[in-house]
Parts: structure tokens; C-alpha cells; sequence
């Protein structure tokens, strides 16, 4: 038995050779932890205080946020520095990349307490997988190695199958978590398989580690790919693009989001795009690096299908929760515009922010657009989740002002309507493809924004204008302080942030 403590001891050891690397991953650490004390919670805690459960999660999260925002703080570490022996390795801003998965894991939280108790499901298993996907998320993107990268991925993976799938009364829940599962198999299946070609095409007697990123980085620079090698870099940007729900990766997105608990969409469509955005980030100005001149005119072209797919595809549908997550798909070929500017032309900036800035900065906008305009949609009764045609918006302003306020605000973000937040951060990435001089996704991108102004106010149009049934007086709707408060927060968040943005 000692001996066996001994060599596990070595092992850790191993792992991690100083003390400061588990200090460089606290706030990860902590959501981790979170996840096993709302587990514990569930042991131990009697039924008239579950509501403990929820309220620790969301306080622990705003105090992990606040916490990874510290200035000075040992867990900010510079890009160049090395942990556990080169697997994890701070390659983007990641104050800005912890907030976004932060915010998405508080804001889904508050959003799925009363809509998981009024279906009778249990808020402490959603609130461990939740919380335990999440930390996945934010180790995936530090990864510098494909090792932790696959498995922090795969982790989150499993997790969501089981978000989305979780009313196990609603058929269309389920079906959604089987359907996202053979799609997300499938995705895996490219990943590992791209993983295998680049181990197997680099790797070699002295040619060092060819699952790390820098290695990888080294040995394409000095032209030691094959052919095999590309199709190894090419099967892995494509799995990559299936978390992100690029084109033509995106068919899976319409039908798992309708669904799926409208809670769990909202996560999909900000915490999943987001790891699938600053994956392909890490990717393809980490290892693939040398092979820009390869990799941006690919990425242009997925950005220009993505942009037309996404919105045209949004215009031929009527149901609420299908149209905006086809229009995520268009938000996934800016983000993909913003990200091939990262590769073609990495020194441009729009008003001093750097193109992995924007790429941040247009994730947490895209964050405060889609939860406000999820929560207020999920304000409104619907006899079932996975139907919210547009017609069951008629006389909403009438039945509750707040719930229309907060649908107004975040569409108008996420249609990109000025002043808001959404709106800059789509200037920002325009600016950034006119400076890259990448002048057809800059059309498309235009065309995506006009199109997508038609079926964003055409959901505003049945909300506000167009009356109830008869035009008769509709029974008004009961919106709690909880709601009218975060309804509250957000809508000012769209315009604030949005001024600080052009004010810096």
C-alpha cells in the first residue's frame, strides 16, 4: 500500500512539476468543484431545501467570475508559460473566454430553475452536468496538446447529450439528444481519425511529441507534411466547425435546438458555438500556423457559405426557436470571418482590437443577445417547448411589456440594430475583413445582415404589432422580480457594453 502511494505520488509529481500550474487553472478548478458539491447537495439535502442546490451554483459562478477577473491574480498567466508539462498553455485572452462561459452557465442556470420545476424535473443533476460541462469547456480552450483537447471536448460532449435530452417525458427531447448524439459521434469520429493522420504523418525517431501543439507547429513549418497531413488538419477543423455549427456542418442545429429544453438551447447556441469558435481559433494560429496560406482561403470560403446558408435558411421557417437557431449559423460564419482574418492577415485591427479580441468580444455579445431573447421567450406559455410558432407571439406587448422590452432588446443585438453591443461587434468584424481586404465575405457578410433584419423583425412584428386572436384583450402574463430583474440587467448590458466598446 505505500508503495503504491509512492509511485502515485511520482506520478503526480510528474504531472505537475510546480505547485503554480493547479493555481494557473483555479477558476476551472472551481466550477469543477462546483459541479461535485451540487451532486453532494442532492445526497444530503431534504427536499424543502433544494432550492439550496441552484442558489450555491449561481453564487459560487459569480464569485469564480469575480475571481478570474482579479488583477495581478497567480492564475493569469502569461501566453508563453507552459503547465503540467506542456498540455495546458494560455493562448487567447482568456479573461474574456472565461466570462463567456461563466455568463452562459449563470444565465442558463437562472433561466432553467422555474422552467425545469414547472416540468418536474430535478434542478440538481441539470446544475452538476451543467457546471461539470462547463469546466470542460474552459480547460478545452487552453489545451496546447490534442490530448486534453480531445478529452476536455469528449467530456463536454457526453454532458450536453444529456442536456438536451433531459425531459425524459417530452419525446421531442429525447429524440433531440439522439439525433445530437449520432451528430456529435460523428464529429468525434473526423476528430480522432484527423488526430491519428497528423500523429502518424509527423511523428517519428526524434521528431519529439507530434500530438503537441508546438511540435506540430515546428515540424509543418519546416515542411515535414504530407499529403495524409492535410487531410489529418483538414478532418480536425472539421470537427471543430461541427461544434461551431458551421456549413456545411450546421444540419444538426435546426432540429436539436427545437428540442432540446429552450434552457439548454440557450447553452448550446452561446457556451458550445463559443468552444467550437475558440477552437478552431486555437487550432489554426497554434499548429496550423504554417500552413495559413492553405487554411484562410478555406476558412473564407466556409465563412461565405456559413453567412448565406444561415440566413437564407432562417427566412423559410415559422417556427421561433428554428429561426434563431438557424440565425446562429449566420453568427457562426461572422465569428469564422473574424477567425480567417486571425490567419490571413493576424496584424489587423478594428478601432486597436485584435481579431482574437473581436472574436471574444463578439462571443459575449452574442451571450447577452441570445439569453435575453431566450428568457423572455421562455417567459411566454407554450403547451409544448419544442413548438413557439410565431403566431403564439401575437398581442405579447399587450399580455406583458417586460417580456416584449426584453425580446426587443435582444433581437435588436443580435440583428445588429445600433447602439447595441451586437451591433459593434458586428462593425468590428466588418472593419476587420475590409482591412484584410476579403472582399466576398464582406458581401456576404452585408447580405447575411439585411436578410436577417427580415425574419428578426418579423418575430418583433407579431410581438408588438399584429394583435391577439379577435383582437380581444389576452390574459396578461405573471413575470417575476427575478426575471423582470435579469430582463432588466441585460437590456441595459446591450447598450452599455456597446458604448465602453467604441469608447475605448
Amino acid at each position: 500500500m505505500t508503495s503504491l502511494i509512492a509511485d502515485l505520488d511520482l506520478a503526480f509529481k510528474a504531472l505537475s512539476p510546480r505547485g503554480s500550474d493547479w493555481i494557473a487553472i483555479l477558476p476551472e478548478l472551481g466550477v469543477a468543484g462546483l459541479s461535485l458539491f451540487a451532486l453532494l447537495q442532492a445526497m444530503v439535502v431534504p427536499e424543502r431545501l433544494r432550492w439550496l442546490i441552484p442558489a450555491t451554483a449561481r453564487a459560487g459562478l459569480v464569485l469564480i467570475a469575480v475571481m478570474a477577473l482579479a488583477p495581478e491574480a497567480a492564475w493569469r498567466q502569461l501566453p508563453e508559460t507552459q503547465l503540467f508539462g506542456g498540455l495546458i498553455r494560455h493562448n487567447l485572452p482568456m479573461d474574456g473566454v472565461r466570462m463567456v462561459f461563466l455568463a452562459s452557465a449563470l444565465l442558463t442556470s437562472l433561466m432553467a430553475g422555474r422552467f425545469l420545476t414547472a416540468r418536474g424535473a430535478g434542478l440538481a443533476d441539470y446544475h452538476h452536468v451543467l457546471l461539470a460541462v462547463t469546466a470542460s469547456f474552459m480547460l478545452l480552450v487552453q489545451s496546447d496538446h490534442f490530448v486534453p483537447f480531445f478529452v476536455s471536448l469528449e467530456a463536454a460532449a457526453v454532458g450536453l447529450y444529456v442536456l438536451v435530452g433531459y425531459l425524459r417525458r417530452s419525446e421531442a427531447s429525447l429524440e433531440a439528444g439522439v439525433k445530437f448524439l449520432v451528430a456529435g459521434g460523428l464529429s468525434s469520429a473526423f476528430l480522432l481519425m484527423g488526430m491519428v493522420l497528423v500523429y502518424g504523418t509527423l511523428g517519428g525517431p526524434g521528431g519529439g511529441d507530434s500530438l503537441a501543439f508546438p511540435v506540430i507547429a515546428k515540424a509543418l513549418a519546416a515542411g515535414k507534411g504530407t499529403a495524409l497531413t492535410l487531410a489529418g488538419v483538414a478532418m480536425i477543423m472539421g470537427g471543430a466547425a461541427f461544434k461551431l455549427g458551421a456549413f456545411p456542418f450546421h444540419s444538426w442545429i435546426p432540429d436539436v435546438y427545437q428540442g432540446a429544453p429552450t434552457p439548454t438551447t440557450a447553452y448550446l447556441a452561446t457556451a458550445s458555438k463559443a468552444a467550437g469558435a475558440l477552437s478552431l481559433l486555437l487550432l489554426v494560429t497554434g499548429p496550423f500556423a504554417p500552413l495559413a496560406a492553405k487554411v484562410a482561403p478555406a476558412l473564407a470560403g466556409l465563412a461565405l457559405l456559413t453567412l448565406l446558408a444561415g440566413n437564407l435558411a432562417a427566412l423559410a421557417t415559422s417556427d421561433i426557436k428554428r429561426a434563431l437557431a438557424l440565425s446562429g449559423v449566420s453568427h457562426a460564419g461572422f465569428l469564422l470571418a473574424a477567425v480567417t482574418v486571425a490567419v490571413a492577415r493576424p496584424e489587423a485591427t478594428a478601432f486597436n482590437y485584435s481579431a482574437e479580441n473581436v472574436v471574444v468580444l463578439y462571443l459575449l455579445a452574442y451571450v447577452i443577445g441570445t439569453f435575453l431573447t431566450l428568457h423572455s421567450l421562455a417567459g411566454v406559455p407554450a403547451a409544448e417547448d419544442h413548438r413557439r410558432p410565431l403566431i403564439s407571439l401575437r398581442g405579447l406587448i399587450r399580455r406583458s411589456p417586460s417580456l416584449t422590452a426584453g425580446l426587443c432588446f435582444g433581437i435588436g443585438s443580435l440583428a445588429g440594430v445600433p447602439p447595441s453591443v451586437g451591433f459593434v461587434t458586428k462593425l468590428l468584424v466588418l472593419v476587420l475583413l475590409v482591412q484584410a481586404g476579403l472582399w466576398w465575405v464582406l458581401a456576404a457578410a452585408l447580405i447575411g445582415v439585411a436578410v436577417s433584419i427580415h425574419y428578426y423583425f418579423g418575430i418583433l412584428r407579431e410581438a408588438v404589432v399584429r394583435p391577439g386572436e379577435d383582437r380581444e384583450e389576452t390574459a396578461p402574463l405573471e413575470t417575476g422580480t427575478v426575471s423582470r430583474f435579469i430582463i432588466g440587467a441585460l437590456s441595459l448590458g446591450t447598450l452599455v457594453a456597446g458604448a465602453v466598446m467604441l469608447a475605448r
